[in-house]
């Protein structure tokens, strides 16, 4: 592989596994509501900011759906969480910026989460301090998989499209990096990847310790 100068990664999912806690949260949030939203709906959000996000459900659960407070339930379920248990990291993760930072490439996230949220959790994570930088998904104005957020933190880190590689799990996070001109490396998550995703991307890895490999050899 080609050596990057940067490395875009994506966060819920990628770095944190924290989309299982976010599913649970949907749930906690229906059960408040009074609503019924599928473990499918759910998932089929991951990867969307905000506004994505929120007209998908609206669309889905009609448009008196009390989205604003289903998010803040969901978000003081998985802050409980952290809490109680800490930020958990995917396997593989602590090696990979390790071995980036031994090789001197730079770092940074492109997630679409708003990035105080996203400044919060990676600071409990207790790597916030690791990247050059943090995009999040209300700072673009087009969410994934338009390639905004991923083009706004190269030309943040000053570094051409062509010399990145993005980490993603999600099938809109890998079609946004496609659609910026970078090389893309899918780790799957909850969302198994699509037929388009195996083709436009650079790699499928099963894990964070596949992609420490790739990047070492």
């Amino acid at each position: 592989m080609t050596k990057p100068k940067l490395v875009i990664f994506d966060m819920d999912g990628l770095m944190l596994d924290t989309e299982p806690l976010a599913i649970a949260g949907w749930q906690v949030a229906a059960k408040e509501l009074n609503v019924t939203i599928s473990d499918e709906l759910s998932r089929s959000v991951i990867g969307f900011n905000r506004d994505l996000c929120k007209t998908h459900m609206l669309e889905a659960l009609g448009q008196d759906f009390d989205y604003e407070t289903a998010l803040t339930i969901i978000h003081k379920d998985v802050d409980r969480h952290f809490v109680e248990h800490g930020v958990p990291l995917k396997p593989g993760l602590l090696q990979l910026l390790d071995i980036l930072d031994e090789l001197g490439i730079k770092k940074a996230v492109a997630t679409s989460t708003a990035y105080n949220r996203a400044l919060h959790k990676l600071t409990l994570a207790d790597i916030a301090h690791r990247f050059a930088c943090i995009i999040g998904g209300d700072m673009v104005a087009n969410s994934k998989p338009a390639p905004d957020i991923f083009l706004k933190a190269a030309e943040v880190c000053n570094t051409a499209p062509s010399d990145c590689i993005v980490l993603e799990d999600s099938n809109p996070g890998a079609m946004g990096a496609y659609n910026a001109g970078m090389r893309v490396i899918v780790v799957p998550d909850l969302v198994p990847p699509t037929e388009i995703t195996r083709k436009n991307a650079y790699a499928i890895c099963g894990s964070l310790h596949d992609v420490c490999a790739m990047v070492k050899g």
